[in-house]
């Protein structure tokens, strides 16, 4: 028999056999590949967790305080259990891995090292005693499943995952508890509270909040310069073209006068054609998505989160319509021989219809996409050879799997050619400007994108037949005023590419030899976490896509120190570094833990030595405003976001107890909600209400009965449902 949480395409192969009345999402089937009785076991998320604090000794689970710091286990002696909510799911799976009947354990989990961690954390905590395989495929559809059925490993060949995890999730608690606890407790010793779950620190995590509180100083200290640019335009004979001025090193005047001199100096004068350079220019198509790229253009396409692309694409991953989403954007011939049968495929589909057969047969050869040593145990995202029903996808799904469906179709189709010219004209042997064209001659691969308007828009400015020493005549002079602008903010999409190559942001000598790789912040399916952790925790914010740091981002980023040990993409670089040689069975796991260890407690007397000198003056005022939800009902102090609920600051000082809740009968309330209660009494109209134990929803105003001392429901003005 097998157990599988959640039910994926994989298990088309089989079908229910009995415990039909689980509410795990736990399902019991059949397996022919092990008839001697085998438990195959996957699960989405952790089962399993390390202890807090508290469990290791009990005086760390009271009031945080820095001398109780560092906060270290025994011996290294750290502490497995099961989640509480995931008590049933792993009773379960514990009660099958002890039947008599099973004789091995199929380890299903991603294969990657989180995957891995995860169901050895269930086997360890469980008392496995019996044989493990790993069962290694980066594609859900059956054939996949069956030819990684016939091909299991043993697990003992991908314990060095596992090892690379557990050190990963063991640095990580200890910094985690260590450095949060003390920013948290030294900052409220300097009378700053975050009522939003204290100032939480990750050496992930604050290593691209420093990153984006550096481009948002840039930002803040840009000055800006007016500059005038003077364009000409010239004539020969019937056609003209128009040139901008420049000279070496210089795109812009920043003098005004300067620019209305040479202007008058060009009217109606004439130019010699100093140079024309003509060329063709060959784009190829674009690569395979990886999931980094797949959330930037997903982005910009439908405008969601990392978060919500990737949640996206695992929806596709497990209906098996797409292979595993991972990091890589090359694969290996294998998976190059599925090509026909998947063109073929996407050929039935009218929106790819007219683009099939492709112009290139067979792209087996071609290193741009098809490389193994660019490869590990993942592959670039594909389209694979199950079929694919429009119909049964969501609006979102059906963007995803198009875009990388014609990445796939666009990849047999040749280059796109340009002719680009560029032509070089000088007034009085002093004053150059400079002319660009450019013509798609060959779209080539561009057609496979015409039909969803991403054909070029690009001007393109037919240009005279010209030669050197050509002269032509000033028709016009113009004088366009513009002003330097700093860096663009980063959004939702390009913050992932940062944190996939954050050594774009790294000072040359501060690399101390990391390359591009060491110095990634996270592994391509922590990233969307990690930022909508720092959305949660209130250190940054998005506004229209663009990502701000908020007041309490700023203030930790300043306590840290930009840069520092602890705000360094530096500091993880080195880190996952060592990891990856663990992950490859080449070094240790213990001497890395015990390394974060002696750090952490040297960086704790660091960190305390330099608050002696904190100052956060200039940033408090808007920290203690963004803080406040309004003012509270009941004794006027600051209503504050308490993580759980909305409370009163008066609690401490004055007892009141005012508080209110984040939900109501089924519905999250915003933020605007409780701003509205405490100004007018009242909510604007909230529809979508859940009745007690019904499915029927009903909407209502939320109202504050100051009698009572609780919301209310009024109906009073509601809009009667229209019957159906």
């Amino acid at each position: 028999m097998c157990i599988a949480e959640k039910r994926s395409q994989a298990m088309k192969l089989a079908q229910p056999y009995k415990h039909k009345d689980l509410k795990t999402h736990i399902e019991i089937f059949p397996c022919k590949t092990f008839p001697q009785g085998a438990i195959i076991v996957n699960a989405v998320g952790h089962i399993c967790e390390l202890a807090n604090p508290a469990e290791y000794k009990k005086e760390w689970g009271g009031r945080w305080s820095v001398e109780q710091l560092p906060i270290v286990p025994e011996e290294h002696k750290f502490i497995l259990k099961v989640t509480p909510s995931k008590r049933k799911v792993f009773n379960l799976i514990s009660k099958y891995i002890k039947d008599s009947t099973i004789s091995t354990v199929v380890h299903c989990g991603d294969i990657a090292r989180e995957g891995e961690l995860l169901i050895m954390e269930i086997l360890l905590l469980a008392g496995n005693k019996k044989p493990v395989k790993r069962l290694w495929t980066s594609s859900l559809t059956p054939t996949a499943v069956k030819k990684a059925f016939d091909n299991l490993k043993d697990q003992k060949d991908t314990m060095p995952l596992y090892y690379e995890a557990l050190a990963r999730q063991r640095a990580d608690w200890i910094m985690g508890i260590n450095f949060s606890r003390l920013t948290t407790v030294l900052l409220e010793q300097k009378g700053i509270q975050s009522n939003s779950g204290g100032f939480p620190v990750g050496r992930v995590m604050t290593s691209i909040l420093g990153i984006i509180y550096k481009r948002e100083m840039e930002i803040r200290n840009f000055v800006s310069r007016p500059y005038w640019d003077v364009l000409a335009e010239f004539s020969l004979g019937e056609q003209s073209f128009i040139g901008k001025w420049y000279k070496p090193g210089a795109d812009h005047i920043f003098n005004e006068e300067q620019a209305a001199v040479l202007a008058d100096i060009c009217k109606d004068n004439e130019a010699v054609i100093y140079s024309v350079e003509k060329k063709k220019e060959e784009n190829q198509p674009p690569q395979f998505y990886n999931l980094t790229q797949l959330q930037l253009e997903g982005n910009k396409r439908l405008g969601l989160s990392a978060a919500e692309i990737l949640e996206i694409a695992q929806s596709l991953y497990l209906k098996g319509l797409i292979t595993y989403p991972a990091s890589p954007v090359h694969i290996t011939r294998e998976e190059a021989k599925l090509f026909p049968t998947i063109l073929s495929n996407l050929s039935k589909i009218p929106e790819y219809n007219p683009l099939l057969p492709v112009p290139i047969d067979d792209i087996s050869s071609n290193k741009r996409y098809v490389d193994e040593s660019k490869t590990d145990d993942h592959f670039a995202l594909l389209v694979t050879e199950e079929p694919v029903n429009f119909e049964q996808l969501t609006d979102h799904e059906k963007v995803i799997y198009d875009m990388i469906a014609r990445s796939v179709i666009a990849a047999h189709y040749p280059n796109a050619v340009y002719d680009k010219t560029e032509i070089i004209s000088v007034i009085e042997d002093k004053f150059s400007f400079k002319t660009k064209g450019k013509q798609l001659v060959e779209p080539g691969w561009k057609v496979v994108f015409q039909t969803e308007g991403t054909q070029e828009n690009q001007p393109e400015m037919a240009l005279p037949s010209l030669e050197e020493g050509d002269l032509v005549k000033v028709r016009t002079v113009d004088i366009e005023q513009g002003i330097t602008a700093p860096k663009a903010r980063l959004n939702q999409g390009s913050l992932v590419k940062v944190m996939e190559n954050a050594s774009a942001f790294i000072e040359k000598d501060e690399k101390q030899g990391l390359s591009k790789s060491d110095l990634s912040l996270g592994t391509v399916a922590t990233r969307a976490d990690i930022i909508k952790k720092l959305l949660e925790k209130k250190y940054i914010s998005v506004k229209k896509n663009e990502v701000y740091i908020e007041p309490k981002g700023q203030i930790l980023i300043k306590a840290l120190g930009e840069n520092s040990y602890l705000t360094s993409p530096v500091t993880t670089g080195n880190m996952e570094k060592y990891l990856e040689m663990v992950g490859k069975g080449k070094k240790d796991y213990k001497p890395f833990v015990q390394r974060t260890i002696d750090v952490t407690k040297e960086y704790i007397e660091k960190i305390k030595e330099d608050s002696k000198n904190w100052d956060f003056t200039e940033i408090m005022e808007q920290f203690q405003k963004e803080e406040t939800v309004g003012p509270c009902i009941e004794c006027k102090e600051p209503i504050v976001d308490k993580g759980n609920f909305y409370g009163c600051t008066g609690y401490n000082s004055s007892g009141c107890s005012f508080s209110l809740p984040k939900e109501k009968s089924g519905k999250k309330l915003s933020q605007h909600h409780i701003t509205s209660i405490l100004e007018k009494g009242t909510t604007p109209l909230i529809k979508g209400f859940k009745k007690r134990n019904k499915d029927d929803t009903f909407d209502a105003f939320l109202v504050w009965n100051k009698e009572e001392k609780r919301l209310k429901f009024n109906f009073e003005g509601v809009p009667p449902k229209s019957k159906k």
